[in-house]
C-alpha cells in the first residue's frame, strides 16, 4: 500500500512538472522532429493522449469486470512492440493532425482523467484484472506504466530538442519494475523484436551502477527472449553502464556506438555479439 501511495503521488508531481513542460514549448518546438523516428514533437504527445484515453478505458472496463480485447484489437497477449509500431504511429499523427489546436488541452484532459482514476484505486481494486494488449495486468499496473510512458517519452521530446537531455530519475523505480515484469507494453518480452537468430543462445550481461534489473541477465535464445540471475554460465558480452543508459538502450533508444564514444557504455566480450544487441532491441 505504501509503494502505491508514493507512486500515485509521483504520477501527479511527474504529469504536472511535463504538462508545464510541454505548454512551454513553441509551436516551432511542437513541429520539430523527435527522437522517435518520423514523429514529431507533437506527435509524442498525441501518443500519450492516446494513451491515456486507452488506459483509462481498460481500467474503467476491467474495474466492471470486462477485460476482453475492445473491438478492433487482438486478444491480450497477442501484441508487441514490432508488431503494434506501424499502427501506434499512425494512430498518434492521425490524432495530432485532426486535433489540431486543441492538442494541448487534450493533453491536460485526458492526462487528468487517467490520474483521477488511478489515484481513486481503493486496496481491494488494485489487483483487479484489466486488458492490455499485451497481457492481462492488474489495475494498479497502469500506474507504472503511465509513469513509464511519460518518462520515456518526455525524453523523446526532449532529446529532440536538447542537446544533453535526461531521463527522469525519479521514475527509475516505476520502469524498472516494468521492465522486469513479463506482460505488458514496457516489459522486456513487449521490447523484444524477434530477428536473425544464432546457433546458440546469447546471454548479455548488465553490470549497472545504481538502480538496475532484478536480473542482470538478457538471453536470446532464437526468437525468444528470457531474463536470468548470474549464474555459473559466462556471459557472450557484459555490458557496464549507469541506470539511465541501461534504460535507454533495452527501450532502442540509445545506439551501441554512440553509448561507447560518449563513454556511457563499457563492452567486454564478443563485440559482434555486442553490435547485435541493437537487432533485437529497436524501441518502438
Amino acid at each position: 500500500m505504501a509503494v502505491f501511495a508514493e507512486r500515485a503521488q509521483l504520477l501527479l508531481s511527474e504529469s504536472e512538472r511535463i504538462k508545464q513542460y510541454i505548454h512551454s514549448l513553441s509551436a516551432n518546438a511542437l513541429s520539430q522532429p523527435s527522437a522517435c523516428s518520423q514523429w514529431q514533437v507533437q506527435d509524442v504527445v498525441a501518443h500519450l493522449i492516446s494513451v491515456a484515453e486507452t488506459y483509462a478505458s481498460n481500467l474503467s472496463r476491467g474495474l466492471q469486470g470486462d477485460n476482453t480485447p475492445p473491438a478492433g484489437r487482438l486478444p491480450a497477449g497477442q501484441s508487441n512492440a514490432a508488431s503494434s509500431a506501424d499502427s501506434i504511429a499512425q494512430r498518434s499523427i492521425g490524432m495530432r493532425q485532426s486535433l489540431g489546436d486543441q492538442l494541448l488541452a487534450t493533453f491536460d484532459t485526458t492526462n487528468d482523467h487517467l490520474n483521477r482514476l488511478l489515484s481513486s484505486l481503493r486496496p481491494e481494486a488494485q489487483q483487479t484484472p484489466c486488458y492490455h494488449p499485451g497481457g492481462i495486468v492488474a489495475a494498479q499496473q497502469f500506474m507504472d506504466l503511465r509513469l513509464k510512458e511519460l518518462a520515456l517519452h518526455e525524453w523523446d521530446i526532449r532529446a529532440g530538442l536538447e542537446p544533453h537531455a535526461r531521463l527522469s530519475a525519479a521514475s527509475y523505480p516505476a520502469i524498472l519494475d516494468t521492465i522486469s515484469e513479463s506482460i505488458a507494453s514496457g516489459s522486456l518480452r513487449w521490447a523484444f523484436w524477434s530477428g536473425p537468430t544464432h546457433a546458440s543462445p546469447v546471454r548479455y550481461r548488465f553490470l549497472v551502477k545504481g538502480p538496475g534489473p532484478r536480473q542482470p541477465d538478457l538471453v536470446v535464445d532464437g526468437n525468444t527472449l528470457r531474463m536470468e540471475d548470474a549464474g555459473q554460465a559466462q556471459p557472450d558480452v557484459t555490458f557496464r553502464c549507469d541506470t539511465e543508459t541501461y534504460i535507454l538502450l533495452v527501450y532502442g533508444r540509445l545506439d551501441l556506438n554512440t553509448a561507447i564514444t560518449a563513454g556511457r557504455l563499457v563492452v567486454e566480450g564478443d563485440r559482434d555479439l555486442a553490435m547485435a544487441f541493437g537487432q533485437w532491441f529497436r524501441g518502438i
